[in-house]
């Protein structure tokens, strides 16, 4: 079987997998329509199994097309790793992908992409932001080659390497937080909780929270913007529970306040990867910059 396997075979399944439409497929690749059809057939003809089942519109994976998605993407990612290699590329070249909260990538990333793109010129960083758990799938999966989560997962496929201590604390409009500090939370039971939706790990320890102190009455509002859940914050609407580096700026400013009666959750951003996966020449030099980064931030901080 794997004498029959090709690389381009296996950048044609993915990009159909990814697209979930032949047409669209071979309009990315260049290819005319029959061309994909023939290299998904011989594809599903090596590997002796229908990798997707056709619909009204599009195409999804079969059980086994889902098998076989992790491992095309491993066999283009060697290839490509080799390739670099093989050249051997003084200067990191290629596409690195990179999946991290909106809430940490607001008020740490603008001030350190610059600074990768001055030293790796040649490098496509391709970020996408979303929650610990679906970081984690794309990682493990490999179709993320590098992750940012606010906690350590502790699982065997995933390298956790700490970047940054941080805490999630209470915060909100200055009237609102001074009524729960004098009357307690009570006296705001009716309060919404604003946050990321539950799909956010934030929420989900704000909702803990709450049940502890057995207040069943607050309701929740999502948003997937930071500056819409700080700004709607700011108009008194409710409370979040949020990292505290996230919301700094209007801490110091005055717009937004800490409950300071509740302590902080402690958390520990950090960068995943997938355990024995050889990273590319990009990938490792983005993965060494964001380290060298944060450790200088550190440093800095701490001087």
């Amino acid at each position: 079987m794997l004498e029959q396997l090709d690389g381009r075979s296996m950048k044609t399944f993915i990009t159909v997998m990814e697209e979930k439409s032949f047409s669209k497929a071979a309009l990315k690749l260049g290819y005319v329509q029959s061309t994909v059809t023939m290299h998904i057939l011989q594809l599903e003809q090596t590997l002796g199994q229908a990798l997707f089942t056709r619909l009204p519109r599009g195409v999804e994976l079969t059980g086994a097309g889902r098998e076989v998605a992790p491992f095309a993407y491993r066999f283009l990612q060697l290839g490509e790793s080799l390739q670099e290699k093989l050249m051997g590329l003084q200067e990191p070249k290629g596409v690195v992908r990179l999946r991290a909260l909106e809430s940490f990538c607001v008020p740490h990333l603008p001030m350190m992409l610059p600074t990768l793109f001055e030293r790796f010129p040649q490098i496509q960083l391709q970020l996408e932001t979303g929650f610990q758990r679906d970081i984690m799938q794309e990682v493990s999966a490999y179709r993320v080659d590098l992750g940012i989560v606010p906690r350590d997962p502790k699982v065997r496929n995933l390298t956790f390497i700490p970047l940054l201590a941080d805490e999630l604390v209470w915060v909100g409009a200055p009237t609102l937080v001074k009524r729960i500090e004098l009357d307690g939370w009570e006296a705001i039971a009716q309060t919404q909780v604003i946050g990321f939706g539950s799909r956010c790990i934030y929420q989900s320890l704000a909702s803990q929270v709450l049940v502890d102190k057995g207040l069943a009455t607050f309701t929740e509002m999502a948003f997937d913007s930071t500056e819409m859940l700080k700004q709607t914050m700011m108009c008194g609407m409710g409370l979040s529970l949020l990292p505290i580096t996230s919301v700094q700026r209007e801490l110091e400013a005055g717009k937004l306040l800490r409950v300071e009666s509740e302590p902080g959750i402690p958390l520990e951003h950090g960068l995943i990867h997938r355990v024995g996966k050889e990273l590319s020449a990009p990938v490792e030099a983005c993965k060494s910059h964001i380290l060298a980064y944060f450790n200088d931030e550190l440093h800095t901080s701490r001087g």
